[in-house]
């Protein structure tokens, strides 16, 4: 019986494959475009081997059925298995593309390869930082059309993948004609031309803490998005380091010189739908109560609330039972989400919260101040 449900298991992980992005009523006619003017191989299956079942010419017109999520396209195909076969849809466009570019000989291949070469060294001669970062998505010139994510600021570099429309990527750097940026799914750093690319309408979340050994023990300036600085006290024997910096959110542990002491994690990211929002004094009792389904619909907790020094209301989301081993507080403040998590140190051997712990954690939030920048 196992055995069974693990095939169909592996079954319902191929058709999640291969789910169609776009299926018309009727079949359509798309052509066949490539840069280089080379023809294009048709496959028996949609993936990259030896499965070459046929090929097309530049600007052949093409039947297609469908276009697949995994960057495929089905087409009508005489030699396939069902009379159809796969191409990858970026090479293919919804008009005719006219005459194909000329296929450089071995000679002008040379003079192409030295001119591409100055062109790769000029961008990165041109290279220079992004001061503050910001996201971007690809553009593909059609629905379901790609981007190349590349190596480098030049088409002659290898690709590390292709890119629709969805997928998000953070600006860090620019050359004359491409942003260099990471890509927030894979964490790898690679280039995509300025022109098959779009500025998202989504702020970056910049942090920049100060060091906390001074006798205060403050955080310094944990600045949110150039809207408002975070500032509070950390228990004694406790640092703060931002660990992350990406996707629009800010991830920081808060972590005991003592390993049997419990640790705490800071996390700030902005909701949409809270962007009207102040602070979480604001919400109705229908609001809250959404809120606090979040945590109970989950969990057995116990929810109460507490106000900072300085009037801004918290939610304290307490697990209940024998094992106390979390406690959440959440604060909304411009429309940013602040979430405080606290569990044990998984080095200690007491794996559960005491009542003193836990109040050192409400006690430190307490302490917690939200300044506006000045503009």
């Amino acid at each position: 019986m196992k055995k069974r449900l693990l095939s169909l298991a592996l079954v319902a992980m191929l058709l999640a494959m291969f789910i169609p992005v776009s299926m018309a009523s009727a079949e359509w006619t798309m052509y066949v475009y490539t840069e280089n003017g080379r023809g294009l191989n048709v496959r028996m299956d949609p993936m990259v081997g030896d499965n070459v079942i046929g090929s097309l010419k530049y600007g052949d017109a093409v039947s297609v059925r469908m276009t697949m999520g995994n960057g495929w396209a089905v087409i009508n195909w005489a030699g396939g298995e069902g009379f159809v076969g796969y191409v990858q849809s970026r090479f293919l466009v919804d008009y005719y593309p006219g005459t194909a570019p000329a296929v450089p000989s071995r000679s002008s291949s040379k003079t192409a390869t030295k001119t591409a070469d100055k062109s790769l060294e000029a961008e990165l001669a041109s290279e220079k930082v992004i001061a503050e970062p910001f996201y971007i998505a690809a553009r593909p010139t059609r629905t379901s059309g790609w981007v190349n994510f590349r190596v480098g600021p030049s088409t002659t570099t290898s690709r590390i993948r292709s890119l629709d429309g969805s997928k998000e990527l953070l600006v860090i750097g620019e050359t004359n004609s491409w942003y260099k940026a990471r890509d927030l799914e894979t964490n790898k750093v690679g280039y995509i031309s300025k022109n098959y690319s779009i500025r998202l309408n989504k702020e970056y979340i910049a942090a920049v803490t100060a060091s906390t050994a001074d006798a205060s023990q403050r955080l310094g300036t944990l600045n949110v998005n150039g809207a408002f600085d975070l500032t509070c006290k950390l228990p004694d024997g406790y640092n703060l380091q931002v660990v992350n910096v990406m996707g629009g959110k800010i991830i920081a542990s808060i972590l005991p010189n003592d390993i049997t002491r419990p640790q705490m994690y800071l996390s700030i990211a902005y909701d949409d739908s809270y962007a009207n929002v102040q602070r979480m004094n604001d919400l109705t009792a229908d609001d809250l109560a959404l809120l606090e389904a979040s945590f109970t619909d989950m969990n057995q907790v116990e929810i109460t609330y507490r106000e900072t020094g300085h009037g801004t209301k918290l939610l304290v989301a307490r697990e209940t039972g024998s094992d106390v081993d979390f406690v959440d507080i959440l604060a909304i403040y411009m429309g940013y989400f602040i979430e405080f998590n606290m569990t044990p140190n998984p080095s200690a051997a007491n794996q559960t919260l005491t009542d003193a712990q836990i109040q050192m954690c409400i006690d430190f939030l307490t302490d917690l101040d939200f300044i506006p920048v000045q503009k």
